[in-house]
């Protein structure tokens, strides 16, 4: 048994640089419109035996309270998701059996995986085997991405990222979204195992990745890809500062990554007016222009395109439109009877039709109108455990977040929770959700180090 939680703690690491293809895959499949994808029922399949992994390692550790707790949430959440299941099938004027059950498999990926890759990573730590996967997995997932990116850039068979503007690229990645919720999260890994490794500058060309990741990320036109970006490039230069004044040894060293980072995000700057996330910005403004004028005429505009016209004109862009969803989803909310207020209202709240079945996009309201006030609670519960956790070591050891390792993790998890709101498909999308909690997962293994041995581990760092 416990050859297999070592086996199988290796694999949940090398399983991260499979994503990008599961990903390519399914979109490729997706094209052709088939129903069930190659990448779902994988996923599916992993998150199954997860918990027989979990299952195996609460016996072998029966007696750690820790796991008499995973055992007790995991209950919880089984009761709360079965007893929103049947609530629904009793009041929903339409419940789509597949969609509902669906989405909750959908749903239930995050919390499996999040404690998979803690004891994952608990495991792999005790002989440093983590250090030679994490985080150069992610590396190399993100370099898959650019490189399948590229490809279909250049031999045009990318998908447009915005249909209906014909404007970014998500290569053959389905959702341009999800996309670009990858790259956003992961970017900060990348700065960080990219700036370790130029330890010496004959290394120098480990920023290439680095340039091509952000060439991909710009192809895809996304506003969330472009403020992940320039967010994650200004806290690596704040630290690069902050670690020249504190390494007078280092000076020089430290002067020559602070110009590498300057340049690099001058070039995204001085390159953002030829990008498409430039040009939708332009394109969102006319085409409330043009709804307005529409309006005063006899073929008007329909009740959701006069919301989307009337909210501010920032926020309807930040959000694309979300705003008037979100109206919309907290009306049948209202109009829910007490038990779905409190268990949720599943897939998508009440809908008559199939095809006018809408998300929010924003991943925290989707959770509470389908899990409820109870339902949400306990869903969000291991994440808000792992935020409180990571901030409250954030602020005891704010001294030593300066490093490259650590102000990366903070920008990366700081973007996972922020991406989650902005523009969702983060928590309950299992592609994207897989790294997501894998770098949290990391981050809470360097903290509970960190404050259980008063030390930095140095021995969780990128290995040379």
């Amino acid at each position: 048994m416990q050859r297999f939680i070592k086996k199988y703690s290796i694999f949940l690491m090398l399983y991260i640089v499979f994503q990008p293809v599961l990903d390519a895959v399914t979109g490729l499949m997706t094209q052709t419109h088939m129903s069930v994808t190659f990448g779902v029922l994988i996923r599916m399949a992993v998150m199954a035996v997860t918990v027989f992994y979990l299952l195996i390692f609460l016996i072998l550790n029966r007696d750690n309270r820790r796991g008499f707790m995973m055992i007790g949430y995991f209950v919880i959440l089984a009761l709360v998701s079965v007893i929103s299941l049947f609530i629904n099938y009793k009041n929903k004027s339409l419940f789509v059996t597949s969609l509902e059950i669906t989405t909750l498999a959908k749903s239930l990926y995050y919390p499996i995986m999040l404690l998979g890759y803690l004891y994952a990573f608990e495991e792999l730590a005790e002989d440093r085997i983590i250090n030679r996967f994490f985080p150069k997995v992610i590396f190399i997932a993100v370099n898959i991405i650019s490189i399948i990116m590229l490809i279909a850039h250049f031999t045009n068979t990318s998908f447009s990222s915005y249909s209906y503007y014909k404007l970014g690229e998500s290569g053959w990645f389905f959702a341009a979204n999800e996309l670009s919720a990858i790259v956003s999260i992961t970017f900060p890994i990348m700065v960080w195992y990219a700036l370790k490794k130029i330890n010496r500058w004959t290394r120098l060309y480990y920023w290439i990745s680095i340039i091509l990741a952000i060439y991909s990320a710009l192809l895809i036109g996304t506003k969330g890809s472009l403020l992940a970006l320039l967010f994650s490039l200004c806290l690596a230069i704040l630290a690069s500062i902050v670690q020249f004044f504190r390494n007078r040894d280092r000076r020089k060293y430290f002067a020559g990554i602070f110009i590498l980072l300057a340049i690099t995000l001058g070039g995204i700057i001085k390159a953002y007016p030829a990008m498409a996330v430039a040009r939708t910005s332009e394109l969102h403004t006319e085409m409330i222009k043009d709804k307005k004028q529409k309006a005063k005429t006899k073929k008007g505009i329909t009740k959701d395109q006069k919301k989307y016209v009337q909210t501010n004109k920032t926020v309807s862009y930040l959000f694309s439109g979300r705003t008037v969803y979100f109206e919309n989803a907290a009306h049948n909310f209202s109009k829910s009877t007490l038990p779905q207020k409190v268990f949720g209202m599943g897939y998508a709240t009440n809908f008559k039709k199939v095809q006018d079945a809408k998300l929010v996009e924003m991943d925290y309201v989707d959770i509470f109108f389908q899990f409820g006030v109870i339902g949400t609670i306990v869903y969000l519960a291991p994440l808000l455990y792992c935020l409180i956790y990571l901030i409250g070591t954030f602020f005891r050891k704010f001294g030593s977040m300066w490093s490259s390792k650590w102000i990366m993790l903070v920008a990366s998890v700081c973007l996972g929770f922020g991406m989650a709101l902005l523009t969702g498909h983060v928590i309950e999308a299992p592609s994207v959700s897989v790294y997501f909690v894998s770098i949290l997962a990391y981050a809470m293994l360097n903290a509970r180090i960190f404050l259980r041995t008063n030390e930095d581990p140095y021995t969780i760092d990128v290995e040379d």
